[in-house]
């Protein structure tokens, strides 16, 4: 809380006039994150042209989102704030879930994506990916930047649910390229 204040200019008093404890703070401003998030990736669903072009332009987004991202900060969260995690975690398998499940099944429709995927699971290994992603034993911090391992992962999941059709697409927009 000393660094929150500190960065807001203001005293730790100040603070607490508007939150109760650290806890609060980090639940709210989970909250905050995730109405933000959920409006952009909603306005992605409006103006993209296809599944593959949707899951091109919140690759783009997650990309700005954890430039920057510390992955041992959803460890902490996991470990100190459960109930902040538990937020999150009703966002990832309700919200996100249903969006990439739709988002595979609108792919198999239009021939970008393989027809014999079952969209429900394959929607479940990419959000539990993410777990795999942050974890230290597999991923430490020391020797492995986030958005480079992310990227390498985002490269292997869509040309592994791609069709030769969605593969060309992907191809055109050179999203992996360095």
């Amino acid at each position: 809380m000393d660094d929150v204040a500190k960065e807001l200019g203001m005293s730790k008093k100040t603070i607490y006039q508007f939150v109760e404890n650290k806890a609060e703070l980090v639940k709210l401003t989970m909250e905050q994150y995730l109405a933000e998030e959920r409006t952009q990736l909603e306005a992605i669903l409006k103006t993209s042209k296809n599944s593959v072009d949707e899951m091109i332009q919140m690759v783009v987004y997650f990309f700005n989102q954890v430039r920057e991202f510390n992955p041992s900060a959803l460890n902490d969260l996991q470990k100190y704030y459960p109930e902040t995690w538990a937020i999150y975690n009703e966002y990832r398998f309700d919200f996100m879930l249903r969006m990439l499940t739709k988002n595979m099944e609108d792919g198999i429709e239009q021939g970008l994506y393989r027809n014999d995927l079952n969209s429900n699971t394959i929607a479940k290994i990419y959000i539990g990916t993410i777990d795999v992603l942050i974890n230290q034993q597999f991923f430490p911090i020391k020797k492995y930047v986030f958005i480079d391992t992310y990227k390498e992962y985002l490269n292997y999941h869509l040309r592994g649910i791609v069709s030769a059709k969605g593969l060309k697409y992907l191809e055109q927009h050179n999203l992996f390229k360095s």
